[in-house]
């Protein structure tokens, strides 16, 4: 952070509220417990709320799964906005899912972050199949890099896809590298995309040829990765680049978390295969 920039102390990514990953994540974890429990193997079977209430792990997954779409989605035709949560004068961009629900910032809900696909890879009966594949379309456009994932929208205000932090200028985006998370590429959020995008391209696809289709759309987006395996010292993936896949001097050049969650694609293949 930078004092003379006036960026000190103030969040570079303010995502307060929900975000849309770490609602899935919660659902999923419900889902878990509930399990759990009814295999007598956790002994709790909700929580205590206000008023001497209790809410089971089931009926708070329900709540969770019964208004996600509502509250999450951003239709595609303004005419159905009255069926969702969204306050279309401040609407960025249409047929995606809010980065976060009831941010203080309300336009930052808006914004097309790639964290969204975390929550269809472990909640996937969360999202309509068409939003989602839809959603995950606009992403691939909008988002991906030869090797990571914006992590901005582009088309956002607040977009700066480089990252320097040695940047001593008064800019407050971007001194003292304010603007890690507002559009350099990172790469681990490939792996949470590639699998939920195989996820739900799979569930349309009937023949053979057409499931085969849907690993080729994978593969084809992997061949950035595979060249920085091949070509990097590390035999490795970065942390992260800066705008359409540049050098980033200040990422680290060989990230575990980078390559693990591209090994967890290649687990969820091998299991579709193997159905």
């Amino acid at each position: 952070s930078s004092d003379h920039a006036g960026n000190k102390g103030v969040p570079g990514t303010s995502r307060d509220g929900a975000p849309v990953e770490i609602t899935g994540l919660l659902y999923s974890c419900l889902k878990w417990v509930d399990g759990l429990n009814k295999n007598s193997q956790f002994k709790y079977s909700g929580v205590s709320i206000k008023g001497d209430k209790v809410i089971t792990f089931k009926e708070w997954a329900q709540k969770i799964r019964d208004n996600f779409e509502h509250c999450y989605y951003v239709p595609t035709d303004p005419a159905q906005d009255s069926k969702y949560d969204v306050d279309s004068k401040i609407v960025n961009r249409r047929g995606i899912y809010k980065d976060v629900y009831k941010c203080n910032k309300e336009y930052r809900d808006y914004q097309l972050r790639p964290n969204f696909p975390i929550a269809m890879t472990v909640a996937p009966d969360l999202f309509d199949p068409k939003h989602a594949l839809g959603a995950l379309i606009i992403a691939d456009e909008a988002l991906l890099g030869p090797t990571g994932m914006a992590t901005l929208d582009p088309s956002d205000m607040e977009y700066r896809p480089n990252y320097i932090n040695s940047d001593d200028s008064n800019d407050f985006h971007t001194a003292r590298g304010r603007n890690y998370h507002q559009g350099p590429e990172w790469v681990w959020p490939r792996g949470f995309f590639l699998r939920a995008l195989l996820k739900f391209d799979l569930m349309r696809r009937e023949t053979k040829e057409a499931k085969v289709e849907a690993f080729q759309q994978v593969t084809t987006r992997l061949a950035g990765c595979r060249h920085m395996i091949h070509d990097s010292p590390w035999a490795g993936l970065t942390e992260l680049t800066n705008e359409k896949g540049s050098m980033c001097h200040d990422s680290c050049p060989t990230q575990a978390w980078s390559a693990s969650c591209l090994i967890d694609l290649y687990q969820d293949a091998s299991e579709y295969n193997a159905l």
